[in-house]
């Protein structure tokens, strides 16, 4: 009679709430401690390069005579070596988590022209 123990299983699934959610139709609550994406301040950055060089999985690519900065979000793993050896500060881990997306890009920001401190 294996069958008794599985409909009490299917009845009692029947009555309750979901264990999940459907992000992204429904937010995920936002928990203080969740590490989400790295945002850059373009404005703020210097182009020094020590956040690609700090990177472990290599994810962050600095253009200095382009003045861009470009990270693959698919690569990057959230360790925050990059936050924490930035110079001018202007790297953050945002509490947001990355939109849902099927394709992998890389985000890239440039430079306004009369901005950037060098």
């Amino acid at each position: 009679m294996a069958f008794l123990p599985m409909a009490k299983t299917i009845m009692r699934s029947l009555f309750q709430k979901p264990a999940t959610l459907r992000y992204p139709f429904e937010p995920m609550p936002k928990d203080p401690l969740v590490r989400g994406h790295i945002a850059i301040d373009i404005n703020d950055c210097i182009f020094c390069g020590l956040c690609a060089k700090k990177c472990p999985t290599h994810a962050i690519t600095v253009e200095k005579s382009e003045k861009s900065w470009e990270i693959a979000r698919f690569q990057c793993v959230l360790c925050g070596a990059c936050t924490e050896v930035c110079p001018k500060k202007c790297l953050h881990m945002r509490n947001e988590l990355t939109p849902a997306s099927g394709e992998r890009t890389r985000d890239k920001s440039v430079a306004t022209a009369g901005a950037v401190n060098a």
